[in-house]
């Protein structure tokens, strides 16, 4: 989907439902995800419930940007990932020692819940 129609149907979604019920979406979704992630540590939740999952919260961030102002959070993702490119430069520390369970889900998508 284009840029244009995807602005256009979260404007569309904002004006049919009202900020305050998207807002609450968002923390149910985040929620959601939140949970999807932990599972996969259990090995109770599948590559595609996280994906689902990343998917709902990403629109509904996009909902809000579209709020809160657009073309500020395409900036201020840019200056974000900046930041961040420079802190992975500057940084050689490894934090991912306990991701067994989580390879485990990321290359099965296909776990029993």
């Amino acid at each position: 989907m284009e840029k244009r129609e995807k602005l256009s149907l979260f404007k569309r979604a904002i004006e049919q439902w009202g900020v305050h019920p998207q807002v609450r979406m968002v923390f149910e979704e985040c929620s959601e995800l939140m949970n999807a992630l932990a599972k996969t540590y259990r090995c109770r939740a599948t590559k595609e419930d996280v994906i689902t999952e990343l998917a709902d919260v990403a629109i509904l961030v996009e909902q809000m940007a579209v709020v809160f102002g657009y073309e500020e959070y395409e900036k201020e993702i840019e200056r974000k990932l900046e930041k961040f490119k420079q802190k992975l430069e500057e940084t050689k520390c490894n934090l991912l020692n306990q991701e067994d369970n989580f390879k485990k889900v990321l290359e099965d998508g296909n776990n029993n819940q």
